[in-house]
């Protein structure tokens, strides 16, 4: 048996000088420690190492003990880090051991340092992989070539999500593993939600695989042998995966020409296949399509072949095909949509300049990787090898399970690569939610509405919700919202944000509907540049909307207060399933009437108003009759005023929500950012001891001036202790520059 290390000057009990015996000698010993009673055991978990105490804690939990608080000094100990208060941990064990694994895969935890962590007879990344429900890729993939076949089998059984985090390009022989960890975890395991986050410069082919193989693809022959294939080869997917009718049409998948969206042409018949088998036979110009993008594959080490592959800019329609989606056309200088065109949807992409750019593998300061941005010289190098790189090849591949939710977050898409996803999307049916964030895709949204299009013909469509974000848009908000809420009525979730400006190389769309057709939004959020908005077209989306549950409109620019009041109205007569409402940046000077009829006529259960300039010119009966109306409202749960001039007088009228005779339930009040002082609050706070029963959970009054005066300030807070949590901050006279002055 091994000996017990002594403890120089530690007087130790029998009870704990037997324990330590027992827990160093557990390789022989148990089975034997499993039947202790309960009494015993308990003294000996806090002594096991991490392995020991994770496999004997279903005897544990049959024994009546817990093992959290041991799991949680170990957190405490080792990670040495406090989770936020945003995190619920819900079990110890879980977070510990998920943490385990990451820090040992990306190689930022020696496990022989400590003594609970290390033991000869246990692999740390075996033993915690069972507890990866949210995997992690970082950099160059760091690891994964070291995962054994029981690795690869224990997370494909527990990962759910799958992020890919600052990926960089690696050798081939990563690579190889990072394809078989894919093919493990998304074809043969759980995973439902890939995250591709921080690659703005992108290897092309490697990206194309990630997404190939999320789509469900897999090539037929290979040089990655799958084991789980080898020994079932007559195994079907999950439930949840493709069914054999689920293959789609892969001419839609090979080919990138103009897709009809008119609703009155029938869609074209589907080939299928069995999931897991070749897909079948392809047509003459299927055919063709293959042997182009080979060519185009093959014209990556002879650039000259590039100008007979080119496959990123959309033809003319085909004839006899009415309607085409994507038109590609010549520079337009208006931006007015061409009303006398057919009402059929038209778009024209307006071609322009696009960065491209590869990742330099020599480049290893993660600095310059973040922060590195294609040149116009490299723009210019790269644009022959971008029109020919890496289409999906689908010819010989067999059909699995794909992820039901895809992220790609500050990914940048070339021409090709968006052409690639494109290519994929358009027989994505089991995709549910979409979401694309700052891809710089440019004039190149063409290609995904047109992909976008021919996915919801297809009856097994899955798309419930779409997310759309960058600096500049190539197509006006609400004409894009328009296009696929009419594509996708059954859409419920809806985000279009956009921070800077509107193109003047703009996609134009062409005689779009007057009105909005009828749709199921639940949620609706919309960030518009800098540029006046069409309050008809807005209001006609409200009133195609009867579904929504949550509205957010960031950044509207209304030049007429009446249109603002116009809005708010269409909003309460119009929306009554609503429950959380948003306005960022819009000017309601001058709307007291429309903000009082939504109080009093809705049922709102969270209100947000930042920096409306609510307040700004407001008298002693309109917010009386503001206070008023909360009080009267029993739904309203949240309640957010920040940057609204409220001043000292109005945020100590809202301590009156908590009164004896209010009916209000606001549990989280933010008054950030109103030019509130240390008296002011500390007013607030004598008030609110006045009432019984109060229901303020959260008080935010961050960016405030209230470290003018800290022994006011001090006492005001502590007064508030008693009843809610405060947030905070060290006041920067800069941030209230503006209610300062509004104060004048």
């Amino acid at each position: 048996m091994e000996e017990v290390p002594e403890d120089a000057g530690e007087s130790l009990s029998l009870f704990q000088l037997c324990a330590r015996a027992v827990t160093a000698n557990m390789e022989r010993l148990e089975e034997e420690v499993w039947g202790l009673p309960a009494v015993i055991l308990q003294g000996l978990l806090p002594l096991l190492n991490i392995y020991y105490l994770e496999r004997i804690e279903p005897t544990a939990v049959k024994k009546g003990l817990s093992t959290q608080s041991i799991w949680y000094k170990l957190w405490n100990d080792i990670m040495k880090n406090k989770p936020t208060r945003f995190m619920t941990v819900t079990c110890w064990r879980k977070k510990f051991l998920e943490t385990l694994f990451h820090s040992v895969l990306r190689g930022t935890l020696d496990v022989s340092s400590d003594s609970r962590l290390y033991d000869h007879r246990f692999s740390p990344l075996e033993h915690s992989s069972r507890h990866v429900s949210e995997l992690t890729i970082f950099g160059k993939q760091q690891g994964v070539s070291e995962f054994t076949p029981t690795v690869l089998e224990r997370l494909s059984q527990s990962v759910e999500c799958l992020k890919l985090l600052h990926l960089r390009l690696s050798d081939p022989e990563t690579q190889k593993h990072l394809r078989l960890l894919l093919h493990h975890l998304i074809h043969h395991g759980q995973v439902h939600k890939l995250s591709v986050l921080s690659w703005p410069r992108p290897d092309k082919e490697l990206l194309v695989m990630i997404l190939t193989i999320s789509a469900g693809y897999w090539p037929d022959h290979t040089n990655l042998p799958c084991t789980v294939c080898a020994q079932a080869p007559e195994c079907h997917p999950p439930q949840n995966s493709w069914g054999p009718e689920e293959v789609g049409s892969q001419s839609a998948l090979l080919s990138l020409q103009p897709l009809n969206i008119n609703q009155n042409v029938p869609p074209d018949h589907l080939e299928t296949g069995t999931p897991g088998s070749p897909v079948k036979e392809r047509s003459t110009s299927e055919t063709m399509a293959l042997e182009q993008y080979e060519t185009g594959a093959s014209g990556l080490k002879d650039k000259g072949q590039s100008a007979n592959n080119e496959n990123v800019t959309p033809e003319q329609p085909q004839a006899g095909i009415p309607g085409s989606l994507v038109e590609q056309t010549g520079h337009n200088t208006s931006n007015e949509p061409d009303h006398n065109a057919s009402t059929t949807s038209v778009i024209r992409s307006v071609p322009g300049p696009e960065p491209q750019g590869s990742l330099s593998s020599d480049s290893n300061d993660l600095y310059d990787f973040i922060f590195t941005f294609p040149s116009a010289t490299e723009s210019e190098d790269s644009a022959n090898e971008d029109s020919v790189v890496a289409a999906p090849l689908l010819q010989s591949s067999m059909r699995f399970r794909g992820v039901r939710a895809l992220n790609l977050h500050s990914v940048f898409l070339t021409p090709a690569t968006c052409s690639s996803l494109c290519q994929l999307l358009r027989s994505w049916v089991t995709l549910e939610r979409l979401t694309m964030a700052y891809n710089d895709i440019q004039t190149n949204i063409s290609l995904l509405l047109d992909a976008l299009s021919e996915l919801s013909r297809d009856p097994r469509c899955s798309l419930t919700a779409f997310s759309l974000s960058d600096f500049i848009t190539y197509i006006s908000t609400l004409d894009l919202a328009q296009i696929i809420l009419r594509t996708f009525p059954g859409l419920q979730s809806l985000l279009l944000c956009y921070d800077v400006e509107e193109s003047s190389d703009r996609v134009v769309v062409a005689a779009e509907p007057a009105e909005f057709t009828e749709n199921r939004l639940k949620q609706l959020d919309l960030r518009f540049p800098h540029n006046p908005l069409d309050v008809e077209r807005l209001v006609s989306a409200l009133k195609a909307s009867p579904s929504l549950v949550e509205l957010s409109l960031d950044n509207s620019v209304i030049l007429l207060q009446e249109d603002v009041k116009r809005v708010l109205m269409t909003i309460t007569e119009y929306n009554p399933a609503l429950r959380r409402l948003s306005f960022d940046g819009l000017n309601m000077t001058d709307v007291q009437v429309g903000i009082l009829h939504l109080m009093n006529h809705s049922r709102l259960e969270e209100i947000k108003f930042s920096y409306c300039r609510l307040f700004e010119k407001t008298s002693k009966q309109f917010f009386a009759q503001f206070v008023a109306a909360l009080k009267k409202n029993p739904t309203l749960k949240i309640l957010k005023l920040s940057g609204n001039r409220l001043r000292n007088k109005g945020f100590i009228a809202l301590a009156d929500l908590y009164a004896a005779d209010s009916s209000s339930s606001v549990h989280y009040l933010d008054v950030s950012s109103n030019c509130i002082t240390s008296p002011g609050l500390l007013q607030f706070a004598k008030k609110l001891e006045g009432h019984r029963n109060v229901k303020l959970r959260q008080l935010c009054v961050t960016m405030n001036p209230l470290d003018l005066d800290n022994s006011t300030t001090h006492n005001a807070l502590k007064s508030l202790e008693t009843v809610c949590h405060v947030v905070k901050d060290n006041w920067d006279p800069a941030h209230a520059l503006a209610d300062h002055v509004g104060d004048m």
